[in-house]
């Protein structure tokens, strides 16, 4: 008999280790097709984009057609998958149409697939692990079993008084249980993707305004669009501010379709992640590779980085549903 009431880190690890839809899976010939799909798909977007444009055969244009594919991989098979579906898509592109190269752009296009995958785990297996009721009433469950054997013993025992007190712990946390199982807004997990996601685009206007505070104003006299430094840095944070508040209301006027709140969260915060470090990886090589300057790149990259990460929503929600629909047919929600 366990004397021990249920509780801790050790029985929490149990019940997480038995849930199959946090852990790794065996990989099967369906999965396999799809990622090979996936692939296949972000090398003949780029094929099309060079026949209709073949300025977008540069490495910095060629990014935005194959990039959308590998990150719907990353964010639906993980971030290894993600990494090595972004290596073969690179080398394969650039195999069948030789422009610059750089080892730069083979990584950021592998961090495309790896950022969303870590945001998978993120906003969908960690947030599931802390915050999702399946675990409370698991515990509940067994601190339920727990006292019912208690109070046989002290039954045994004819002791009155702890009759009484094991059969009131034994309906407290049946009420529990059927107040968790009855409840269907999964509140907890709604407000830990929220505010994930906000935090993480405070920090990109933080840091935007911190780099770009200290840069001379000559650099962005050379910039195509924006030659005043305090209106591009109003202009540039006030996009992410603008989906602070799109975030902000549509977490106010959430109603229901919970998952897809938590998936939205995840989307927009990899893709706010992957602006800023693919924006230096990108200026940074076609500063080795093209010559110019790196300052130049990256402010030119970084002004439209919201317009990016909307548009980036748009494709990526609808196609992860359906695709993680088809590989993740048997898994129940994650509430």
């Amino acid at each position: 008999m366990n004397s021990k009431l249920p509780g801790g880190i050790n029985h929490y690890l149990q019940w997480a280790r038995s849930q199959t839809s946090i852990s790794f899976k065996k990989w099967n010939s369906k999965k396999i097709a799809f990622v090979g799909v996936l692939i296949a798909i972000s090398v003949v977007m780029f094929l099309i984009s060079v026949r209709i444009l073949p300025i977008s055969a540069l490495p910095a244009f060629k990014f935005s057609f194959i990039g959308l594919p590998i990150k719907i991989t990353g964010f639906v098979f993980g971030p290894i998958v993600g990494i090595i579906t972004g290596i073969l898509a690179d080398l394969i592109s650039f195999a069948l149409v030789p422009t610059y190269y750089n080892v730069l752009y083979t990584l950021a296009v592998a961090v495309a697939g790896f950022v969303p995958g870590l945001a998978a785990y993120y906003f969908f297996n960690l947030n599931e692990l802390f915050f999702s009721r399946k675990y409370r009433i698991y515990k509940y469950k067994q601190t339920v079993d727990f006292f019912k054997i208690q109070f046989s013993e002290a039954l045994a025992r004819e002791n009155s008084e702890d009759l009484q007190y094991f059969s009131e712990k034994i309906a407290f946390y049946e009420v529990k249980i059927i107040l968790l199982e009855t409840k269907k807004k999964p509140m907890a997990m709604i407000n830990f993707a929220f505010i994930s996601a906000i935090v993480f685009l405070v920090l990109q206007i933080i840091i935007i305004v911190a780099i770009f505070s200290k840069l001379d104003n000559s650099i962005f006299e050379h910039n195509r669009f924006i030659k005043n430094k305090t209106f591009y840095v109003i202009l540039t944070t006030s996009g992410f501010i603008g989906m602070i508040v799109f975030v902000v209301l549509y977490r106010l006027f959430l109603r229901k379709k919970y998952q897809t709140f938590i998936e939205i969260m995840a989307i927009i915060t990899f893709c706010a992640i992957l602006e800023l470090v693919n924006t230096v990886l990108l200026a940074w090589a076609d500063t080795i590779t093209l010559r110019t300057d790196f300052w130049v790149n990256f402010t030119g990259q970084t002004l439209t980085s919201p317009v990016k990460i909307f548009f980036n929503l748009a494709i990526i929600l609808p196609t992860y549903k359906v695709v993680a629909s088809l590989i993740k047919s048997k898994e129940g929600d994650r509430f």
